[in-house]
């Protein structure tokens, strides 16, 4: 119920209404009417969230071939988690587990195009109610307001513009650039008096499918061989890395350079948006926290240049950093596990924001992490199968792949391929050998006892009620036969 219908509600004439009563309610309601005022170490809140951008395409993570300047110079201000994971590697999924620190089989929301549940307690709606003025944008309609994740927020800017026009290569999807999207941020912030406390998330897309960067940044990695071959075919590269993925072909070689340009491009965008909020005066009294919702394979694992059905590193290992005011914490490298269920409550933690019951994720001490007695145990579960399936008793993923992370080792087991493997990601980072395709015994006991840490969790699915909502599919046909792209 709105203010407006509860004043009316309130102050409709009643005869038997005393003068007191009258007095006593109205008192009440104004107590009601006002807003909290946070006062916490910060005045702001800045999450930003990079659709599809790998981990170690990071020039701060270690890469030394792609150009990541602005967000390396966040991060050396910032503490950095090295071992951050998502939950699941699809955007909706992923940034509802975000918004809501639960897993997917907890939230309810399997992949793209389902519904977020109202029971969710959503991150902007708690920071919200503690007093911030709220506002979100975002550049690609799986986060669109239709689909509830937009709970919350004061203010949700989800203008795209542009839209995939090649249905037989990539998946429907309107987005707009990280250009535009930054454009929209400060416009908004220019409209009037900026608030006392604010939250600001901000979701670039860029990176994902198709790779389309503006040429100034696809020049900078492009080779010889790569423009002598002009335009490839996204699904012809994947059908011939099926074919033989020994063979790396100058198409996959291309498709890489142009994701890489992306990357860059969209690191060009954070520092605009970085130096705007600076130069507006909200950065230095801000924690700013930097995320990715996932990664993407290129070449190495199948799901060849796309994310979803497969838990590898290349899609399950994310981004992660936090910059606090005053350098706090800056330049500490977190080696413990984190996984995207940890933030909400870390930030709710770090604010002095009270987290709300059933969060399954667990806090860090900001600006000190403390290292645990054992290493985290975290989980994570593919959003998409081979063939879209039928909803199976209990739990939309439960035939997909799921893993579980504990220390060094991940195990991951995919029920609808009836597989199984185990990997020592300290000795094999790239997960090029399955452990257990020659097991010794303590191999096999190692495998026991994760195998049983996944059914445990996997049997604990209790997912609130969702449904798929058709309409994005429905929207962008109709859209893309207005421009004679698709067939009547």
């Amino acid at each position: 119920m709105s203010v407006e219908r509860s004043n009316a509600a309130i102050f409709a004439p009643k005869r038997r209404a005393g003068i007191i009563g009258v007095c006593l309610l109205a008192l009440l309601l104004a107590a009601c009417s006002v807003p909290p005022e946070y006062d916490g170490p910060v005045k702001h809140v800045i999450l930003i969230s990079l659709d599809t951008t790998r981990r170690d395409h990071m020039g701060f993570y270690g890469n030394d071939w792609i150009k990541t300047p602005h967000l390396d110079a966040l991060a050396a201000e910032s503490i950095v988690f090295d071992r951050y994971m998502t939950v699941a590697p699809s955007t909706l999924t992923s940034h509802t587990s975000l918004f809501t620190g639960k897993y997917p089989h907890t939230h309810g929301v399997p992949r793209n195009g389902f519904l977020v549940n109202a029971e969710n307690e959503l991150l902007p709606e708690l920071l919200r109610g503690a007093g911030f003025h709220t506002a979100g944008f975002i550049s690609a309609f799986a986060l669109h307001s239709r689909f509830g994740l937009a709970d919350g927020f004061d203010h949700y800017d989800e203008a795209f513009d542009r839209l995939i026009s090649k249905p037989s290569e990539v998946e429907f999807q309107n987005q707009r650039s990280a250009e535009a999207t930054t454009d929209a941020v400060l416009a908004y912030l220019d409209q009037g008096k900026l608030p006392m406390n604010l939250f600001l998330f901000v979701h670039y897309f860029d990176p994902h499918t198709d790779y389309d960067p503006p040429e100034e940044y696809a020049k900078l990695y492009q080779t010889r061989e790569s423009r002598l071959l002009g335009a490839v075919s996204l699904e012809a590269t994947r059908k011939q890395l099926r074919a033989d993925v020994t063979k790396i072909s100058p198409a996959a070689r291309k498709l890489a350079e142009l994701y890489a340009a992306e990357i860059t491009a969209m690191d060009a965008q954070i520092g605009r948006l970085l130096d705007g909020l600076g130069e507006r005066g909200i950065l230095d009294r801000a924690i700013v926290l930097v995320t990715s919702d996932h990664g993407e394979n290129l070449w190495r694992h199948p799901e060849y240049f796309n994310h979803g059905q497969s838990l590898y590193e290349s899609t399950v290992s994310a981004i992660c950093l936090a910059r606090l005011p005053d350098g706090a914490g800056a330049d500490t490298r977190v080696q413990q596990r984190l996984a995207t269920i940890d933030v909400l409550p870390t930030l709710l933690g770090y604010l002095g924001v009270e987290t709300p019951s059933g969060v399954e994720g667990e806090a860090l001490d900001l600006p000190v992490p403390q290292d645990p007695p054992e290493p985290r145990t975290r989980f994570a579960e593919a959003t998409k199968s081979p063939e879209r399936e039928s909803e199976p008793d209990g739990w939309w993923n439960t035939n997909n792949a799921r893993t579980v992370v504990c220390g060094p080792w991940k195990y991951i087991r995919t029920t609808h391929a009836d597989t199984e493997e185990l990997y020592d990601l300290v000795s094999d980072p790239l997960e090029e050998t399955n452990l257990l395709q020659k097991p010794t015994p303590e191999i096999a006991q190692r495998a026991a006892e994760l195998r049983e840490l996944l059914d445990t969790w996997s049997a604990s699915a209790n997912p609130l009620p969702s449904r798929y909502d058709d309409r994005q599919m429905n929207e962008t046909m109709r859209r893309l036969r207005s421009l004679g792209y698709a067939g009547p």
